[in-house]
């Protein structure tokens, strides 16, 4: 029963926070010992929740599949499951007598992660007959796979909890007459709120002038039509100042102060005109000698 404690806290611990944009929480619970990962992960992909959940019904343990798909929700959502869905809370709190395994991961990217494609994989590894919620089953001794579709809960924080606590009853009530409380496994995905709803609606800016001083701005295009028709002018029509004579007049500028500092340098020089005449002295001829 650990399993379902640790999911307990998982659900309990949804803050408003934690709702990261297109992402929804996925919860799984079954009446079996499934095969289930100890450690659960707050934020996962699609594919990998996918496996985990292949690997968990290897054998197909239970009889019932529920297969539920809730639209526009969030973890923000379950944050106070106790409101808003109660008996979810319940099975993955491991209150009940029956659940064994449970599986909790708030915030799922979802990456063509669907409840059909579930339900065909049950329905091709197990064999099991696919109804909707409103079916009976042809066979009692089939295994059979339940798909439940709810549509997104209203945009009003105030009403959303109560539209969910009724999906959640409804769902208690699917469970109790197909699967009798006994032998089942509900996969409880879900998609983003972004993808079908929004907050607000899109807002329109008003403009502070009338409809008779609207103009597009467009750019001139009149140069190019004349450069076109031949009619453009001599700067118009012909380019001078071209890459490679940009790049020569960089080169030259670094040259011109090099020649600059080279000139300064030699006309610096102070040199006595005493420096170019013979030395006539007695020490020239005493050399002499």
């Amino acid at each position: 029963m650990a399993k379902s404690i640790i999911g307990a806290l998982a659900l309990a611990s949804l803050p408003s926070a934690l709702a990261f944009r297109n992402t929804s929480p996925y919860f799984l619970f079954s009446t079996a010992d499934l095969n289930i990962p100890s450690d659960d992960a707050d934020v996962a992909r699609a594919n990998v929740v996918v496996d985990q959940m292949a690997s968990a019904l290897e054998g197909c343990p239970t009889k019932t599949y529920f297969v539920v798909r809730q639209n526009g929700v969030s973890s923000a959502d379950f944050s106070d499951a106790s409101r808003s869905a109660p008996r979810l809370a319940s099975y993955l709190s491991g209150k009940s007598e029956y659940v064994k395994s449970t599986l909790v991961v708030p915030e799922v990217i979802e990456e063509n992660f669907t409840a059909q494609g579930i339900s065909k994989y049950l329905e091709s590894k197990c064999g099991a007959e696919v109804l909707r919620e409103d079916q009976t089953p042809s066979h009692s001794d089939k295994q059979r796979v339940v798909q439940v579709s709810f549509a997104a809960p209203s945009v009003d924080r105030d009403l959303r909890p109560t539209e969910l606590e009724q999906r959640d009853n409804d769902l208690q009530q699917l469970i109790s007459k197909l699967a009798d409380f006994e032998d089942f496994t509900v996969i409880y995905t879900s998609t983003p709120h972004t993808k079908f709803h929004s907050e607000h609606p899109p807002y329109e800016m008003e403009t502070p002038f009338g409809g008779e001083v609207q103009m597009e701005l467009k750019r001139d295009l009149s140069a190019h039509k004349r450069a076109l028709n031949g009619k453009a002018g001599l700067f118009e029509k012909y380019q001078y100042f071209t890459p490679g004579l940009f790049m020569g007049f960089s080169a030259m500028v670094p040259l011109f102060l090099i020649i600059v500092v080279g000139v300064k340098a030699l006309l610096s020089l102070e040199v006595s005109y005493f420096a170019f005449s013979k030395e006539m002295g007695p020490a020239a001829q005493r050399q002499q000698k």
